[in-house]
């Protein structure tokens, strides 16, 4: 099980899919949620790319550090990550947390990212967002992680997904369960979730990014990728119609297009020896 202790003191489990040249992607997953949920991006991202991906601290095979947690101190995790398998830059991939994640590591270390894809994320916590991670904290208080799994899983996909595929919702549920992340872990990671606020600086964000959302997204619904569009200058932003929070396991297939189309038109590919 390849884990490593970073500099922030914290030891990640992580995994490194595909050699392929040129700049790595790393995936960077949201609350409670394990690197495995990734598998279906890895599987077709990987013949073009070398993917990481990895256990946010609190979540999965990673250590769960007393809290609680803060996105700044999440981001530090995550570059010390890169410092220790010596990666100097990467194309960044995050969701919700992920998507915090991901905009805090931009705007603390613009050089370490060649593009960055925000998906049903948000810049700050507040109306919806702030009353949507106060009920979250509650399921845990109340019943604990399998309440958190069994009650925000009707905010992480549309109705008809649960009418048309109740199968598949049962295997999710249960896959979610049996990877769950310590009770602590969850509290310290909504804490994070609670104090996310990167709105004022996100101007700063200078690289090409891609920003997508399910329309149907009921954890961070539209408003706030769209608030996310209008402050990063350049950004694209694409609306998954009839799409969800987790729109990248409900139809796999639609969002690998998206992502990989518009990364093949932003990466940098390195230069063969007949250049």
């Amino acid at each position: 099980m390849p884990t490593l202790r970073v500099s922030t003191g914290v030891t990640l489990y992580y995994e490194s899919h595909g050699d392929a040249d040129g700049t790595p992607v790393l995936f960077v997953r949201g609350t409670g949620a394990d690197s495995s949920r990734w598998m279906h991006q890895v599987n077709e991202y990987v013949p073009s790319y070398r993917c990481l991906i990895f256990d946010n601290r609190g979540c999965g095979k990673s250590e769960a550090p007393e809290g609680p947690y803060t996105v700044p101190m999440m981001a530090d995790d995550t570059l010390a990550l890169l410092d220790a398998l010596d990666i100097e830059r990467v194309h960044l991939s995050g969701l919700s947390l992920g998507g915090a994640i991901a905009q805090e590591m931009v705007l603390r270390s613009p050089q370490r990212v060649e593009t960055l894809q925000l998906h049903g994320t948000w810049a700050r916590t507040e109306g919806y967002a702030e009353l949507y991670f106060d009920m979250a904290a509650r399921f845990l208080e109340v019943g604990g992680t399998d309440l958190y799994y069994e009650g925000t899983l009707l905010y992480l996909f549309p109705p008809d997904f649960f009418n048309e595929h109740p199968d598949r919702a049962g295997e999710i549920l249960a896959d979610m369960k049996s990877n769950s992340s310590p009770l602590a872990g969850l509290v310290s990671q909504i804490h994070a979730n609670r104090t996310h606020d990167t709105l004022a600086r996100l101007g700063e964000v200078a690289v090409p990014t891609l920003i997508t959302v399910g329309e149907l997204d009921m954890c961070l619904p539209p408003y706030f990728s769209r608030q996310l569009h209008e402050t990063i200058a350049g950004s694209e932003l694409v609306v998954f119609p009839g799409g969800s929070h987790l729109f990248g396991i409900q139809d796999p297939t639609t969002f690998n297009r998206v992502t990989l189309d518009w990364l093949a038109k932003h990466a940098r590919r390195p230069r063969s020896d007949t250049d």
